[in-house]
Formats: structure tokens, sequence, C-alpha cells
């Protein structure tokens, strides 16, 4: 509806609410980014920052062309293409928060009619502001916050699972790399042991299943090599790929596999509660509730959506002046006296107060509001409330999988911690001591070297085990460490202690050291002759 008074004291008005449109606000996103990398850092431990015009950092192996762990993790966070667009998102939610806060532009009309008849044109303007914005404006700024306050933490949750998927496939190059040489070791020792059996039975002295044990042996040791070097391959590539140099040369190598062993002691409750404060994804899920709540409030601002105030105008048209004709115009003057008689012609100020009596221009404030008889919001209230009601349930579900992830990382955890400890304890120097006994009982005459081998390659595939426990510690780390959005503090874990327990000689070695001799008396699990005798 529209009303128009013949009032110039709207134009103040409507300069005022100009006045009120006419501040700039830029957008920068730059403080967004780094509380993202903040909120990654605390999370992570890792420092680092993120610019939109940083460029592509090339890989560049150190010596004996090695590429530490921290390296790649660097070159990923800097690199890494799916977080450089997730980034763009930052940005985005931060568009949003500045428009969310800015008046709508006033709207400015204009009509220009002309009568066919000639004459003056007729001219309408109008220029009118939605005022509605100013109750709408702060629910719609806190929604928007919301929204950037999800962007941040989503972002920064993505950073937190990348770092883990780089840290998981970099231990598995580490134990791929380091089983790949162990596999080499024992393929070299079956290949011997081959060799000698083949002397053996043509000596008499041993029988073709022998051989056949060992060649089956020996194939599946070269098809357990191919199968690992294949994996190398692939899992090289998913790095790189990571790491954002996808077409980088893929001949370097990552660090040696050196795991600290450190054994958790804190309580599933401790860590699920603190899971639940630290969990990124989970303050994202809480923000974006937060966001909807706020336009949840907004709809029920909305039963009048829009509610324009301005100016407006409007000059009349107004009818040509006819031409004079004298000659007819003398003739009905003088038919009207009865003799000649000159027109009747009107005095300048006659024509001057003819003219004031049109109006040449309307002027008065305008008001455009709709009428809330049909279309009260209602259906935009139920669905913003439905949404809330949806994200609320969202957030209860991701709280319930952060309790079951961590849950599960914890037992994968304490699995991979016992596993390490069987084979620190009692594996290794189980079958290290049975090596010992063997090459003794060799040098004393009561076995033959075939014994003494098969301890040894025994002995590598048990090494090769322990690697594969090794990296699946690290891996049951890396992900316990992104269930809890954060490092295991130090407090909770503690040395895991490797004594060993297996029966074994009074002198021997560590795991994967010298070659001491045993005590006679001592009696190990055998693995030399009663194997080969099978």
């Amino acid at each position: 509806m529209t009303w128009r008074y013949a009032s110039g004291g709207a134009i103040g008005l409507a300069c005022a609410s100009i006045s009120l449109m006419a501040s700039c606000v830029p957008v920068d996103h730059a403080t967004e980014w780094q509380q993202a990398g903040g909120a990654f850092g605390r999370a992570t431990g890792v420092e680092t920052s993120w610019t939109a015009d940083a460029e592509i950092r090339p890989l560049e192996p150190g010596p004996d062309n090695v590429v530490p762990l921290d390296n790649a993790l660097d070159l990923a966070l800097a690199n890494n293409r799916a977080l450089r667009a997730d980034l763009q998102t930052i940005a985005q939610a931060k568009a949003d928060l500045v428009q969310a806060g800015l008046l709508p532009n006033p709207m400015l009309t204009m009509l220009l009619a002309f009568p066919s008849g000639g004459g003056r044109s007729r001219f309408e303007f109008g220029l009118s502001e939605d005022i509605a914005s100013l109750w709408l404006i702060p629910t719609r700024k806190k929604a928007a916050q919301g929204m950037l306050r999800q962007r941040m933490l989503s972002f920064a949750d993505t950073a937190v699972v990348l770092v883990n998927d780089l840290r998981s496939n970099y231990y598995s190059l580490q134990y791929q790399v380091r089983a790949v040489d162990l596999q080499g070791q024992n393929i070299k020792l079956l290949q011997d042991i081959s060799g000698i059996i083949e002397a053996r039975l043509r000596a008499g002295e041993s029988s073709q299943l022998d051989v056949y044990f060992i060649r089956g042996r020996l194939l599946e040791a070269q098809l357990d090599q191919v199968t690992l070097r294949a994996d190398e391959q692939i899992t090289r590539q998913t790095l790189m790929r990571l790491m954002g140099v996808a077409n980088a040369v893929a001949n370097w190598k990552p660090a040696p596999l050196d795991v600290i062993l450190n054994v958790i002691t804190a309580p599933e409750t401790e860590l699920v509660d603190v899971a639940l404060q630290q969990r990124l994804d989970a303050q994202a899920a809480q923000w974006e509730l937060e966001a909807s709540l706020a336009d949840f409030q907004q709809q029920k601002l909305r039963l009048i959506p829009t509610f324009g105030l301005g100016i407006g105008g409007e000059r009349p048209e107004t009818k040509g002046i006819l031409g004079r004709k004298v000659l007819a115009d003398t003739a009905r003057s003088s038919l009207r006296a009865g003799k000649l008689t000159a027109p009747e012609i009107e005095s300048r100020g006659q024509r001057n107060r003819e003219r004031g009596l049109i109006i040449n221009m309307l002027l008065g404030p305008t008001i455009q509001v709709p009428l809330p008889i049909f279309d009260q919001n209602q259906a935009q209230v139920a669905k913003a409330q439905a949404r809330a009601r949806e994200l609320q349930k969202r957030l209860e579900e991701v709280e319930q999988r952060v309790i079951e992830g961590v849950r599960a990382a914890l037992i994968r955890r304490h699995l991979a911690e016992e596993r390490v400890r069987l084979f620190e304890q009692s594996l290794l120097p189980q079958w290290q001591a049975n090596l010992i006994v063997a090459r003794q009982a060799f040098l004393a005459g009561r076995e033959s070297i075939v014994t003494v081998l098969l301890a040894q390659e025994t002995l590598i595939r048990t090494r090769l085990s322990h690697a594969a426990a090794l990296r699946d510690l690290e891996t049951a780390t890396a992900s316990l460490e992104r269930e809890l959005s954060g490092r295991i503090p130090d407090t909770i874990l503690r040395p895991l202690t490797t004594q060993p327990t297996a029966t074994q000689p009074a002198t021997t070695s560590q795991p994967g050291g010298g070659d001491e001799k045993a005590s006679p008396a001592t009696q190990p699990v055998q693995t030399g002759k009663e194997e080969t005798d099978k």
C-alpha cells in the first residue's frame, strides 16, 4: 500500500536513511584463517599458517634422499589442494557475515509518461528503503557468526584428518620399506638353504620332501616381497598426493621406523571426557546448531519481512495551448456583438493566474508494507524449528560417534601395546636365543648348517612381524589422537618395559644384536632339525 502526503519533511528522513547505508565494510578473513590455524595447532601440536597467495612448495628430500615426517606434514599443510579448497569456505562464510550486517540498498523508481495530445509530460519518482533489516540484522548476524565458527572448526578438523591420514600412510611406508629389506634377507637365506638341501639330496642325506618344503617357503617369500614392493609404491604415491606433489619423482625414502614405546595409563572415561571437550567436529556441530537457532529466531521476526519507507513525487502532465484562429475568433465576436468586433485577448496577468492553478509537483513520504493476511511466515518458522531439532540430534550423534571412536581407538592402542610387548619381551628374545643355540650346536657338530639358517630365517620373519606391530602401534596412536583432536598428554603415558621373559641362554643379545654364545645347559625352543625333518 502507498500513501502520498504533500510534505517535504520526509526528505530529511530519506537523507538520514541513506547516510546510514553509506558505510563501507571491508571483507577481510585473515583473522579467521589465523584462528583456524590456532585451533589446528592446539589439536595437533603442529604450528602452521595459511595465506591465499602461498605458492606450491616442491618436494626436497634431505640427506640420503630421506623425507622426514615433519617435512611431509609441512608440505601437506601447505600444498594439499583439498585443504586449500576448504580454506576458501572460511572466506565465503566471512563474506556472508559481512553481508548479514548490511542494510539493503535503497530503491529508486522513475516514470516518464508523454501525453498523446502534446503538452508537458508526467513524471513520477520514488526513493525508498527497506527498514525491516533494522530488526532482522541482529539475528541474521548471529546466524552468520555461527556458520563462520562452524566453517573454521570444520576446516581445522579437516586439517586434523589430513595429518592423521598422512601419518598413518607414512608409518605404513616405513614398515613396507623395512619389510622389503627383511624379506630380501629372508629370500637370500632361503636360497642358501635350498642350495644346501639340494646338495644333501644328491648325497642321499636329505629327502625330496625337504627340497619341496624349502622351495615353497622361498616362493612364498618372493611373492610377499613382490606384494610389499607394490604396496610400497602405492603408499608412496598416496603420500605424494597428500603432500600436494603427486608429479614429483618417487624415489625418496621415509625415515627409519623408530618407535618410542609408551603405554596409556589413563582410564577410558577420562579420555572420552577429553575428546568430548576437544573434538573440533563436535564443536563445529554445536556452532551449526547455534546458527540454526538464530535463524529460527529470525524467521519468527519475519512476520513483516519488508517495510519500505521513503519519499515519492509526481509532476502531472498538462495539455498544450492550442493555437488561435484570428479570422474565426473575429467572426464569432462580431456575430455576438452585431458589428465588427476584435476578438478578446487575455492579459499577461490573466494568463499567469491560470498557470498558477496548475499543480506542478506532488511530494510526500511513501510507506510500503505487506499485510500478513495469507502468509504469516509460519511455514518458514516451522522449517527453521525442524532444522534446529535435526541439528540437535546430529550433534548428539556426533557425540555418540566420538565416544565410540575413542573407545575403539583405545582398544586398538592397547592391543598394539600388548603385541609390541610380546614381541619385545618374548618372541624376539626366544628366537634370538634359538639362533644362538643352533649356532653352538652347529659348531659342536650336532646340527647341520641348515638348522642355523632355518633358525635365522625364523628370526627374520619374527622381526618382520615385529615391524608390523610397531607400525600398528604408531597408527593406533595417530588414530587415538585424531579421536581426541589433540596429542595424547605425556602425563598419562609411561615407558613400556621390555625386559625379556622367555627361556633363553644365560648370555644373549637384545633383539637384533650380536652373536654371543649360550650356556649348553639352557634348552630353548628348537626350530632347526625338527622343522627340517618334517
